[in-house]
């Protein structure tokens, strides 16, 4: 049997009757002298010599490479006139929002969705401006340092946070939450970069559960210190609807007392801040 498929390796693929005499440089298809076929130097079989010619005319000539080479030029330069133009134009539609800094507000909201929920390790904080909580009156404020820094979240040096316009006592500010809820924890902080003499001493924070026409009720007294950090201050589990922080003194300045931060942690009573960003 070997000898026979040897044989039949060595015969015209055409003309199997006769020996072939060489074979087809591509394929390797035995030839005889009639079948051989040229092609730029190569011995090869009618078949090869057929996938040879078309693979030469389906060559696309100078000119047409010429042509392509531009059209692809061409294509390339829309879409980079595309894309210039779609990133103009987010530039200068956001440009006014690139150049604003964010909000003490919008970092806390972020931080929030960062972590999914609105419970901290303190609890939740209803005096946040995040959760609709809001300043519903002070005695005074100066322009720029608003009561309403006491409830954004924030403190820090880049960002003021409440002045009274003089040092006459008390300084109320009034905070309404979003609904009834069960307050057991205060903290104070007191803003960085400002004066010694100037920070909030001592303080006391009334809370009332009607909301218009107020009944106040005093649910602690106490004194903050000076050291710049948050100051934990807790009491009995007390609903409320409207939180008061009263200051009552400073620490000695005769031009004005200020204060960077006034959070309340609190429980929900009823219809209150859902706990999801």
């Amino acid at each position: 049997m070997l000898k026979m498929y040897a044989d039949s390796r060595n015969r015209c693929y055409l003309h199997p009757h006769r020996a072939a005499e060489l074979k087809c440089d591509r394929c390797k298809t035995g030839l005889c002298s009639e079948c051989v076929r040229e092609y730029q130097g190569q011995h090869v079989c009618e078949n090869c010599l057929n996938e040879l010619e078309l693979a030469e005319a389906s060559k696309p000539t100078l000119g047409e490479r010429v042509r392509g080479s531009l059209i692809t030029f061409r294509n390339a330069a829309i879409v980079v006139v595309i894309v210039v133009a779609l990133c103009g134009g987010a530039f200068y539609a956001f440009r006014g929002t690139l150049n604003q800094p964010i909000t003490p507000e919008q970092l806390a909201r972020f931080r929030y969705a960062a972590s999914g929920s609105f419970q901290t390790a303190e609890g939740i904080n209803v005096n946040s401006t995040v959760l609709s909580a809001k300043v519903v009156s002070f005695t005074s404020q100066r322009v720029g340092f608003e009561a309403t820094h006491l409830i954004n979240e924030y403190v820090g040096d880049g960002y003021p946070g409440w002045r009274s316009t003089d040092a006459t006592f008390p300084q109320e500010v009034v905070v309404q939450g979003q609904g009834l809820t069960a307050v057991s924890k205060v903290i104070l902080t007191q803003q960085p970069g400002e004066p010694a003499e100037t920070l909030a001493r001592d303080f006391e924070v009334d809370v009332s559960a009607q909301d218009p026409n107020p009944s106040w009720v005093t649910i602690g007294h106490w004194q903050a210190q000076q050291n710049g950090g948050p100051e934990h201050f807790t009491f009995p589990v007390t609903p409320t609807k409207l939180i008061r922080l009263r200051i009552l003194s400073n620490y000695g300045s005769t031009q004005y007392t200020s204060l960077g931060e006034f959070d309340a942690y609190a429980i929900p009573v009823g219809p209150g801040p859902q706990a999801a960003p």
